[in-house]
């Protein structure tokens, strides 16, 4: 990979500063085959900015009791009535603090005992994939669990390292696609998490392979969460804790604004996995109307991706640009950085050799 050396600018945007974060130029990458650009460009963001950054299920309550479906049409009923009926088990990842405390209810547990197993699944070093792993709870309540509780919403596929220490992690989910999370460990004492929010991309921008791949399906909540809690439990003592979430793994992060809000909220819930809002980074090609409703309605940070300084430059590298141009994205975050104070907002930017990297293509 060849580099030119980079840099970084601060924009401001009405009373708020914005952090222009310039990617070396990149010729070719050959870390993955899955990604074009992944993770070095993400390593020397994180490094030049002295910052952090990293099936559709909708946001409302889960069922407090799920019942399974079998009746399609291509079973005769004899035959289902020799099928044995079961309830599909609930995703606990799937679930807010406030969802899972009133699904324990439901079955008649204290509401204790919903903070006890919250703390298990992401707290105390537990990160637990089954009921073996919850030591210290009611019996009753464990035995509940193991009945109608599911701990993984993804299986282990393959972990790739880089010579810099960086890992690619391959997760399968339940209908046997794949996903890939990576894992940056940095200077003092950083480890990033960079998570994927969907299956493929639509966006199709032009330095991302993942985009020629198109829109398979979005990632649940409990795939997105599991994904930083999978990583954990698989590297915390190779890499120490991790510090940092990103969302800029496969995928736009807010197409699936329900699911990515929701994950994020339960990242940084104190109890929990307890990251700081502001190092939990949504990343965006720049989806106005959505990226409105992220910064109305999450605490966490906002990244956007930028690549080009004129309309003509960015419609080719991002397609989304001819919807959503420059003009209509910067002054969007204008008025509405305007009412958020000491709200900082990062701006990607991928150098590609001969494209986007002229002199007169600063700002």
């Amino acid at each position: 990979m060849e580099m030119s050396c980079m840099w970084t600018r601060r924009l401001l945007l009405g009373a708020n500063s914005v952090l222009l974060v310039k990617h070396p130029t990149i010729a070719f990458s050959t870390f993955a085959a899955t990604r074009s650009i992944q993770p070095p460009p993400l390593i020397s963001l994180f490094s030049s900015s002295r910052r952090s950054l990293s099936t559709t299920t909708a946001a409302c309550s889960p069922p407090l009791h799920p019942h399974s479906d079998i009746g399609n049409g291509a079973v005769n009923a004899a035959a289902a009535a020799a099928i044995p009926l079961e309830s599909p088990k609930m995703l606990l990842k799937g679930m807010s603090y406030t969802e899972l405390e009133k699904w324990v209810q439901s079955y008649g547990f204290r509401p204790g005992q919903a903070m006890m197993l919250w703390k298990r699944l992401y707290g105390n070093g537990i990160w637990a994939h089954h009921v073996d792993e919850l030591q210290g709870l009611n019996k009753d309540f464990v035995k509940m669990l193991g009945e109608h509780a599911k701990f993984k919403a993804l299986s282990l596929e393959n972990i790739l390292t880089a010579s810099d220490g960086t890992r690619k992690i391959l997760f399968r989910l339940d209908d046997g696609l794949v996903i890939e999370t990576v894992v940056i460990p940095c200077d003092r004492g950083r480890t990033t998490v960079c998570v994927s929010s969907q299956v493929g991309c639509a966006m199709n921008c032009q330095f991302c392979f993942t985009g020629r791949m198109g829109l398979k399906r979005h990632l649940s909540t409990a795939e997105i969460v599991e994904q930083a809690v999978f990583a954990q439990r698989l590297l915390t003592n190779e890499v120490g804790p991790f510090t940092n979430v990103v969302f800029m793994g496969m995928g736009e992060p807010l197409q699936n604004i329900d699911s990515v809000i929701k994950a994020a909220d339960i990242m940084v819930h104190d109890q929990g996995l307890h990251f700081s809002p502001r190092k939990v980074t949504v990343s965006t090609s720049g989806l106005v109307p959505q990226l409105k409703r992220f910064l109305h309605e999450s605490n966490c940070a906002l990244a956007v991706s930028l690549n080009a300084t004129t309309d003509e430059v960015r419609n080719w590298i991002m397609p989304i640009n001819r919807k959503y141009n420059l003009g209509l994205l910067l002054q969007t975050l204008r008025e509405e950085l305007g009412l958020k104070n000491s709200y900082k907002v990062l701006f990607e930017y991928v150098m590609l050799e001969g494209v986007n990297d002229r002199l007169d293509c600063s700002l």
